[in-house]
């Protein structure tokens, strides 16, 4: 049994929408697209509509992160990332997700449009605002389709352990997705959750080109699972890209955001943030 067993049972069987082939030269009548192009200066004609999953991008991240093309899914930015998840996973006004608090506000709030529960678990605010994974288990039940982990976490800086992060993984094995959400990874200086994908059918990555690589014009997330669950989520996510419009290699630069100083710059500002009350978007 893969983690895609959990999806909502309507989703399961239903048949994605096949977009009109991409085919360079050609009038598509069956797109409906204009003949002519009345725009200059842009790298592809805008009359044309773009590839509805980038496959080059695609490709670029899937290198860029360490894993599989086919366990990528590209998306706009992480929120659609999470939008889709809980759109596939909770039925409404019956699952729920568990996250730590304080979080990514984001989480809350495409949970409560599909009409699934939230329960959040508090930090240890004397600790760093550590998160506890027995706590995060205690609180999951039977309805608990996803779990929510931000590592480092927005709005408090701090990094999930491994260990506490592999213990959740563990303890909801077949029973949830375990969604590490890595927007700041690459100022934590710790190792992505990626690298344990062989080891838990369970886990699912977020990963972000807009803070780190300041590429938030891109709106350019990834989702990153089994290659079921990435497929179960690209059959029911709406079609077209901005992202396609991007050239792969200026995209995803393996040397990109390496420069970053061992997430200093990401835990003062936090740390300043969290003492305001402010949230930062993803």
């Amino acid at each position: 049994m893969t983690i895609a067993s959990l999806a909502r049972e309507e989703l399961k069987g239903l048949k994605p929408y096949e977009a009109a082939a991409q085919v360079d030269g050609a009038v598509r009548l069956n797109a409906n697209e204009a003949h002519w192009n009345t725009t200059n200066g842009f790298r592809r004609p805008l009359n044309r509509y773009p590839e509805v999953r980038p496959a080059g991008v695609r490709r670029a991240l899937a290198e860029r992160y360490g894993c599989d093309d086919r366990e990528l899914l590209v998306t706009r930015g992480s929120s659609e990332a999470i939008d889709l998840l809980i759109r596939a996973f909770c039925r409404p006004g019956m699952d729920n997700i568990v996250t730590p608090a304080p979080t990514f506000s984001m989480y809350r709030h495409y949970a409560r449009v599909q009409g699934a529960e939230i329960r959040e678990v508090a930090t240890n605010r004397q600790n760093d605002f550590a998160v506890d994974a027995s706590a995060i288990l205690a609180a999951c039940d039977d309805d608990t389709k996803l779990v929510f982990l931000c590592s480092p976490n927005n709005p408090t800086g701090t990094s999930i352990h491994t260990t506490e992060i592999r213990k959740i993984l563990e303890g909801r094995a077949g029973k949830s997705a375990v969604v590490v959400d890595e927007a700041y990874i690459e100022f934590s200086g710790h190792a992505s959750a990626v690298s344990m994908l062989r080891e838990f059918d369970n886990l699912v990555v977020l990963r972000t080109l807009s803070k780190a690589l300041a590429f938030a014009g891109a709106r350019c997330g990834s989702v990153i699972g089994p290659a079921e669950v990435t497929a179960l989520i690209r059959h029911r996510a709406a079609g077209g890209s901005g992202i396609a419009q991007c050239d792969s290699g200026s995209l995803c630069p393996r040397d990109a955001g390496r420069g970053v100083r061992g997430g200093c710059a990401f835990r003062s500002a936090s740390r300043r943030g969290r003492r305001s009350g402010e949230r930062g978007d993803e």
